[in-house]
């Protein structure tokens, strides 16, 4: 800033020369840039947790299934989704203490009997059963490809 001296000796600033003003203008856009990256891998992280703890959720679910039928539902997402929530189903099956897990509107591509569960981005899982494992559960993942697993897919073996 230039400074101006008056004749009865108090001084004034004329105001910021461009190149202050480029200088504070650059260091803003470096710390917004900064903010944001820092912001987007925050959410791409919580969107992975998220993931995972669906996964979690959906095992417990299936093990308290089970427990109770002795077998684990048919492969198929939407499979899993009624057999875990839709109590009408079941209502004669005395074997039925369910409903084994409650899901939120939006985890849900639909309502009940033709919904699947999705992600955080909005892709169904996969729940297949295998011959090593009684089944396997896995998400897309941030690049929203079926990996079988591979790459950066949530899985839950």
């Amino acid at each position: 800033m230039r400074k101006t001296v008056y004749k009865n000796n108090y001084s004034a600033f004329d105001g910021f020369t461009l190149v202050e003003i480029l200088v504070i203008l650059g260091v803003i856009a470096i710390l917004t840039g900064l903010i944001l990256s820092g912001g987007i891998a925050a959410k791409k992280r919580a969107k992975i947790y998220q993931a995972r703890t669906m996964i979690a959720s959906l095992e417990t679910a299936l093990a308290l299934y089970h427990v109770d039928f002795g077998a684990y539902p048919a492969a198929g997402n939407q499979n899993l989704v009624n057999l875990l929530f839709d109590s009408a189903a079941y209502s004669p099956n005395s074997d039925w203490h369910g409903p084994y897990m409650s899901f939120k509107k939006n985890d849900l591509n639909g309502s009940i009997p033709s919904a699947a569960v999705i992600d955080p981005w909005e892709v169904d899982y996969h729940y297949t059963m295998d011959i090593a494992l009684p089944y396997k559960i896995w998400s897309n993942g941030p690049d929203q490809q079926n990996d079988n697993g591979a790459d950066d897919d949530i899985i839950s073996w």
